[in-house]
């Protein structure tokens, strides 16, 4: 059963060791390095996206329609997915939650929600790039219900990996 493993940037690497991800989506400032482990992937099996433009709630700036064509990508298959930013609690937590309803195409986006929620109680997805998803994925607002739908995230909770199990 394929995997998404959300990580800080710190824990990329000893990801990459455990997990064995054929797909990467990092999103990084542009100062940033790209990971080694996610720079041998093949092109087509990693994009770079993000920066600080991100956490601009009225920006869309940080949408990359890419994110889909690789969910897409990597739904077809029962490899592993790595998703990684700095912290691993907002960008991560909402590309996680589009991949899940990427490969679970006909499961209730509340549910799924749920699910990332119990995985990473600090989850707190980017509702930016969830509207965008959900526009572009015609959900009709129901990804962006569910994340609204979620109880406040518990921030004091942290944790550098996050692994989510999807059918």
């Amino acid at each position: 059963m394929p995997m998404i493993i959300v990580s800080s940037l710190e824990a990329v690497e000893d990801v990459f060791k455990r997990y064995d991800p054929a797909f990467a989506i990092s999103i990084l400032d542009s100062d940033d390095d790209l990971p080694e482990s996610v720079s041998a992937l093949p092109e087509d099996h990693r994009i770079r996206f993000g920066g600080a433009e991100c956490d601009k709630a009225d920006d869309e700036a940080c949408w990359c329609p890419e994110i889909l064509t690789i969910a897409e990508r990597w739904a077809a298959t029962d490899k592993n997915i790595v998703v990684h930013c700095h912290r691993g609690v907002a960008r991560s937590m909402a590309i996680a939650f589009i991949l899940m309803c990427v490969k679970e195409k006909g499961s209730c986006e509340y549910k799924i929600a749920e699910r990332l929620r119990e995985a990473a109680p600090h989850a707190d997805p980017n509702l930016l790039l969830v509207s965008k998803a959900d526009e572009e994925l015609r959900r009709e607002d129901r990804m962006v219900s569910a994340v609204l739908d979620l109880c406040p995230c518990c921030s004091t909770v942290a944790a550098p990996v996050v692994t989510l199990r999807v059918d």
